[in-house]
């Protein structure tokens, strides 16, 4: 967990992710230009030693790169550049490490690859960073201030930010006016007409006649009691 949180209780994980790929991104810089550039130099610079010539080349190189290198310096992180180096240190003291589990007779050429291509880039590397690193510690400092916080306070930001997102969503449905409920398609409004008679003429009276009531039946009883006396 020390290669995540610090002694402060604070997330550091950005930082060694970020210093892990810029040693990477190094190492893959270093490799294109040793391939690019070497046919030129062997053109352009060469000596009477063959071992002087390489390692003007790889002097030359190292320089290129580095000075590609530095352009980590503009991240707001400062401190990725150097560290980077120290990094492309450690893949280097990985190469020298498997070297020894090789054959014997392969051992002494693969460590002078390994030393003539890999040990100028990072001695050039970490040697010009790590002073540019600290002359911006001392000259600049501001730029070198970052704040971090602690894991409870992210988090506490966290749930802040959660409890705002959700008053404001809900303040938001409550001032949300309510559309009016649309009638259902199958619901008919009631028929207008006082009869059944009328309101389902196509009924017939007989089935008509199911939908009266009490009242309607001794009305209409008494209306056909007064035709005939009239008659």
């Amino acid at each position: 967990m020390s290669l995540f949180i610090d002694k402060h209780n604070r997330r550091k994980s950005p930082f060694i992710l970020a210093v892990f790929g810029a040693a990477l991104l190094n190492l893959c810089l270093f490799g294109l230009m040793y391939g690019l550039l070497a046919e030129p130099l062997y053109h352009a610079v060469a000596f009477a030693s063959a071992s002087a010539t390489v390692a003007v080349h790889g002097l030359i190189v190292a320089a290129a790169g580095t000075a590609l290198s530095c352009l980590l310096f503009f991240l707001k992180d400062k401190r990725i550049a150097p560290w980077s180096f120290g990094g492309l240190a450690v893949i280097l003291g990985m190469f020298y490490a498997s070297v020894f589990l090789l054959d014997p007779e392969v051992r002494p050429g693969m460590l002078w690859l390994i030393s003539v291509y890999g040990l100028p880039p990072v001695l050039v590397g970490n040697a010009v960073t790590w002073l540019i690193y600290l002359a911006i510690r001392r000259f600049s400092p501001a730029l070198l201030h970052r704040e971090r916080k602690t894991i409870q306070e992210e988090l506490r930001e966290a749930a802040a930010k959660e409890a705002a997102r959700k008053g404001e969503q809900e303040q938001a449905s409550s001032e949300t006016p309510e559309a009016p409920k649309a009638p259902e398609s199958g619901a008919s409004e009631a028929p207008e007409a006082g009869t059944p008679e009328e309101a389902y003429p196509e009924l017939g009276p007989e089935a008509a006649a199911s939908f009266r009531s009490a009242q309607d039946e001794a009305m209409l009883l008494y209306m056909d009691d007064d035709e005939e006396s009239n008659d």
